[in-house]
């Protein structure tokens, strides 16, 4: 009897759920907003949508549509669509310049609040208009999973830390620390690449990390599971150190911040004749002194900003239990830097 009234329930219960046929929806699965030309206080918004036929090429489609809200934005593009509009699918979300400049804070809070989106959505800022990036034909899966694949291979193998808008979203919310995104730009009709770090005060950028700085940031912020570095010796030749990983380790006083990054890594290309243990420590050498330079450097550039992307307020915070994060704005401009970098070779090929 038991078994025959949760039957009947199931079947009731499932009678209520709304279904969706994929055919008879469009699935947003990258959205990118600027700011409307015709009000400061309106945005314009540009949904794409990737259309999957029969030969399994995929149709990129854009609409774009006006609104002071994110589902204003929704709402005028469902009336240029003949299906109805849906977010569960997600992969990227992308702000233009001039947003992220303002704030990005109402629709990074929107996202949130959307349960239909996973936190997993990449986010990132864009040189120039979202709508000219989101128009392109890249690659051949479409253009939201050929971004967002761009995005999490250089995550996973080369210089961009982690970052989504679950990760966002934290560091925007807890004290002493600062947001990053990755910065894309369209690089022609057929090819977008990343152009730097856009590191925020809460919601707004304040400043562009370059390409060249990517490396040493990810020490500082991240950890390496994989990396590629090329080390310049005093004889003109070139190493290219492979397989990096790495790890750091940050210890705080009252007026100091003693960080510790331990790095090995592999040899894999050496531009002269003979890879001597000599030169092996050569190159270990000019890493640990190149990576302590660059890193300290970056360190009080975000010190004169007035950011904290690494989180030496939060660590500091977890070290004190009354700690008083009003005083530490003041404490934090004072603060004094030590960086030390030990590189370890662990493997170069046949040493002569």
């Amino acid at each position: 009897m038991k078994k025959l009234i949760l039957i009947c329930l199931s079947l009731l219960l499932s009678g209520c759920v709304e279904k969706e046929i994929i055919d008879d929806i469009n699935i947003e699965v990258g959205v990118g907003y600027d700011l409307a030309e015709d009000e400061k206080d309106k945005y314009r918004g540009t949904v794409l949508f990737q259309e999957f036929q029969p030969d399994q090429s995929v149709i990129n489609k854009t609409f774009s549509g006006s609104g002071k809200l994110r589902q204003d934005i929704r709402l005028d593009v469902s009336k240029q669509t003949s299906e109805p509009v849906v977010s569960g699918g997600l992969k990227l979300a992308v702000f233009g310049p001039e947003i992220s400049t303002k704030g990005i804070y109402d629709l990074i809070d929107s996202f949130q609040r959307d349960a239909s989106m996973g936190a997993r959505v990449f986010v990132a800022t864009a040189e120039g208009k979202t709508e000219d990036l989101l128009n392109g034909e890249y690659g051949t899966r479409g253009n939201a999973t050929y971004i967002s694949n761009l995005i999490q291979h250089n995550i996973e193998h080369r210089d961009i830390p982690i970052t989504n808008l679950h990760i966002f979203s934290r560091d925007y919310y807890q004290d002493g620390k600062d947001p990053f995104l990755p910065r894309l730009k369209k690089a022609g009709n057929d090819k977008v690449k990343i152009v730097g770090i856009s590191l925020f005060q809460k919601d707004k950028e304040v400043a562009i990390l370059p390409v060249k700085d990517l490396f040493y940031f990810k020490l500082l912020v991240d950890k390496y599971s994989e990396g590629n570095f090329d080390v310049k010796l005093k004889k003109g030749e070139r190493a290219a150190v492979k397989s990096i990983k790495s790890k750091n380790k940050i210890k705080m006083t009252d007026n100091h911040a003693a960080i510790t990054i331990n790095l090995e890594g592999i040899i894999r290309e050496f531009t002269g004749d003979i890879l001597t243990p000599q030169i092996v420590g050569e190159i270990e050498k000019n890493l640990e002194k190149k990576i302590e330079k660059e890193c300290l450097r970056l360190l009080i550039q975000f010190q004169d900003l007035g950011i904290d992307p690494v989180g030496l307020g939060q660590k500091k915070k977890n070290r004190n239990r009354n700690f008083d994060f009003k005083k530490w704005e003041d404490d934090y401009k004072m603060l004094g830097f030590d960086v030390n970098c030990n590189v370890v070779i662990e493997e170069t090929g046949v040493l002569e």
